[in-house]
């Protein structure tokens, strides 16, 4: 009889270790593709003097959530690269940035993520450089056909002119500046465990 109840009281010890085991084991954490993730730039970007390749700093606007348990929290930080940098051409081109987010930093964790690129486009140098000479132009025309030296002169001239003006001004670069609220989509889930 009493061994049964040794071997009773070892089955207990048993049962009790595996179930504080268990707990003790932290669980495992998914955040799924296709979640968006809000971040508060703090560096600035600007297209005439960052490159592809170099990293920027943000932080998490809103927390990841996933069934209810927020997984990364508010505030988190937020690592990320510049993937394409296109600088606008004097005359001609248009300028691009496009970045996209690399890890995400809290508590002592940091989890690689992969996200879709978030782009910004500005405005068009060649169609700014076709407004300025074509409007030379005819200011170039009404000012030659006034003074009477001719009005293919004088549009050649305008036109000429439009176009030194935009080269002379140069290229508008496009920038996304610090504090800038910027939206990226997990392109691949996210598994990590909750105690790490």
């Amino acid at each position: 009889m009493r061994q049964f109840r040794m071997m009773g009281m070892m089955g207990w010890i048993v049962v009790a270790c595996l179930v504080a085991a268990a707990a003790g084991r932290a669980a495992s954490m998914t955040i799924p593709a296709g979640m968006t993730i809000s971040v508060r730039m703090l560096d600035s970007i600007d297209s005439g003097r960052n490159y592809a390749g170099e990293t920027f700093r943000a932080t998490v606007y809103a927390p990841l959530v996933v069934e209810g348990k927020t997984l990364v929290p508010k505030g988190a930080e937020a690592i990320g690269r510049l993937v394409s940098v296109v600088q606008s051409g004097r005359l001609q081109g248009r300028p691009m940035l496009a970045l996209e987010l690399t890890a995400l930093n809290f508590a002592g964790k940091s989890l690689a993520v992969q996200t879709s690129a978030y782009q910004e486009t500005g405005p068009s140098q060649t169609k700014r450089t076709a407004i300025l000479a074509g409007g030379g132009a005819v200011l170039g025309t009404v000012i030659g056909a006034i003074a009477g030296g001719g009005i293919l002169l004088g549009s050649n001239v305008g036109a000429a002119a439009g176009t030194i003006y935009q080269g002379v001004r140069g290229a508008k670069q496009v920038s996304i500046p610090a504090e800038s609220l910027l939206i990226f989509t997990l392109q691949s889930p996210i598994s990590f465990d909750e105690g790490l």
